[in-house]
Protein backbone atom coordinates (compact mmCIF):
# COMPACT_ATOMS: atom_id res chain seq x y z
CA UNK A 1 0.00 0.00 0.00
CA UNK A 2 2.47 2.51 0.84
CA UNK A 3 4.35 1.53 -2.81
CA UNK A 4 1.04 2.35 -4.01
CA UNK A 5 0.71 5.77 -2.12
CA UNK A 6 4.52 6.91 -2.95
CA UNK A 7 3.97 6.21 -6.57
CA UNK A 8 0.40 7.73 -6.99
CA UNK A 9 1.46 11.26 -4.78
CA UNK A 10 4.28 11.56 -7.10
CA UNK A 11 2.25 12.08 -10.39
CA UNK A 12 1.78 16.16 -11.58
CA UNK A 13 -1.53 17.09 -10.51
CA UNK A 14 -1.98 14.82 -8.00
CA UNK A 15 -2.40 14.56 -3.75
CA UNK A 16 -2.99 11.20 -2.06
CA UNK A 17 -3.08 10.30 1.58
CA UNK A 18 -3.60 7.57 3.83
CA UNK A 19 -7.35 6.57 4.47
CA UNK A 20 -8.17 4.52 7.96
CA UNK A 21 -10.66 3.33 8.91
CA UNK A 22 -11.75 0.61 11.43
CA UNK A 23 -11.69 -0.26 15.52
CA UNK A 24 -9.49 0.39 18.11
CA UNK A 25 -9.91 -0.38 22.04
CA UNK A 26 -10.03 2.47 24.61
CA UNK A 27 -9.87 2.10 28.80
CA UNK A 28 -7.72 2.45 31.59
CA UNK A 29 -4.67 0.16 31.50
CA UNK A 30 -4.11 -2.34 34.64
CA UNK A 31 -0.53 -1.93 35.96
CA UNK A 32 -0.74 -5.47 38.02
CA UNK A 33 -0.44 -9.25 37.13
CA UNK A 34 -4.30 -10.99 37.03
CA UNK A 35 -3.74 -13.60 38.37
CA UNK A 36 -4.18 -17.34 36.94
CA UNK A 37 -6.56 -16.66 34.61
CA UNK A 38 -4.74 -13.85 32.53
CA UNK A 39 -1.30 -14.72 31.96
CA UNK A 40 0.46 -11.37 30.93
CA UNK A 41 2.65 -11.82 28.66
CA UNK A 42 5.50 -9.15 27.47
CA UNK A 43 3.84 -6.38 25.23
CA UNK A 44 0.54 -6.81 26.33
CA UNK A 45 -2.23 -4.45 27.37
CA UNK A 46 -5.24 -5.18 29.98
CA UNK A 47 -7.91 -2.55 30.17
CA UNK A 48 -10.10 -2.06 32.80
CA UNK A 49 -13.69 -0.74 31.27
CA UNK A 50 -12.70 -0.96 27.78
CA UNK A 51 -15.39 0.19 25.27
CA UNK A 52 -14.66 -0.06 21.16
CA UNK A 53 -14.25 3.26 18.81
CA UNK A 54 -14.93 2.77 15.70
CA UNK A 55 -12.94 5.27 12.93
CA UNK A 56 -13.09 6.34 9.38
CA UNK A 57 -16.40 5.81 6.99
CA UNK A 58 -17.19 1.57 6.68
CA UNK A 59 -16.32 0.80 3.51
CA UNK A 60 -14.26 3.59 2.07
CA UNK A 61 -11.19 3.01 -0.01
CA UNK A 62 -7.53 2.90 1.82
CA UNK A 63 -6.39 5.53 -0.46
CA UNK A 64 -8.45 8.99 -1.09
CA UNK A 65 -6.83 12.11 -2.77
CA UNK A 66 -7.11 13.95 -6.26
CA UNK A 67 -5.61 13.78 -9.62
CA UNK A 68 -6.05 16.40 -12.13
CA UNK A 69 -8.96 17.77 -9.85
CA UNK A 70 -11.07 14.75 -9.97
CA UNK A 71 -11.26 12.91 -6.78
CA UNK A 72 -10.07 9.24 -6.90
CA UNK A 73 -9.90 6.15 -4.20
CA UNK A 74 -8.07 3.80 -4.10
CA UNK A 75 -8.84 0.06 -2.57
CA UNK A 76 -5.81 -2.22 -2.56
CA UNK A 77 -6.31 -5.43 -2.10
CA UNK A 78 -3.78 -8.74 -2.19
CA UNK A 79 -3.74 -10.94 -4.72
CA UNK A 80 -6.76 -13.08 -3.46
CA UNK A 81 -8.00 -10.01 -1.47
CA UNK A 82 -12.16 -9.44 -2.55
CA UNK A 83 -13.87 -6.61 -2.08
CA UNK A 84 -16.49 -6.61 0.41
CA UNK A 85 -20.30 -5.56 -0.24
CA UNK A 86 -20.23 -2.24 1.83
CA UNK A 87 -16.91 -1.79 -0.10
CA UNK A 88 -18.78 -2.43 -3.30
CA UNK A 89 -21.47 0.18 -2.06
CA UNK A 90 -18.70 3.15 -1.39
CA UNK A 91 -17.49 2.30 -4.82
CA UNK A 92 -21.09 3.00 -6.57
CA UNK A 93 -21.88 5.95 -4.46
CA UNK A 94 -17.90 7.16 -5.46
CA UNK A 95 -18.57 6.74 -9.07
CA UNK A 96 -22.03 8.04 -9.28
CA UNK A 97 -20.60 11.52 -7.14
CA UNK A 98 -18.01 11.27 -10.71
CA UNK A 99 -15.10 10.33 -8.76
CA UNK A 100 -12.29 7.52 -10.38
CA UNK A 101 -12.34 4.82 -8.12
CA UNK A 102 -9.67 1.88 -8.89
CA UNK A 103 -9.16 -1.60 -6.90
CA UNK A 104 -5.65 -2.28 -6.88
CA UNK A 105 -3.92 -5.01 -6.30
CA UNK A 106 -0.34 -3.71 -7.88
CA UNK A 107 1.61 -0.40 -7.84
CA UNK A 108 1.22 -0.68 -11.64
CA UNK A 109 -2.99 -1.66 -11.49
CA UNK A 110 -3.38 1.89 -9.25
CA UNK A 111 -1.22 3.85 -11.41
CA UNK A 112 -2.97 2.80 -14.73
CA UNK A 113 -6.30 3.03 -13.39
CA UNK A 114 -5.40 6.35 -11.67
CA UNK A 115 -3.87 7.60 -15.50
CA UNK A 116 -7.18 5.87 -17.63
CA UNK A 117 -10.06 7.09 -14.77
Amino acid sequence: MNDILMDLSALPGSLFFRNNSGQAWQGIPIDKVAGEYVRIQPGMVVLQQARPIRFGLEGSADIVGAHMRRPVAVEVKKDTGRQSRVQGYFEEAWVKAGGIYVLARSVEEAHEGVLLG
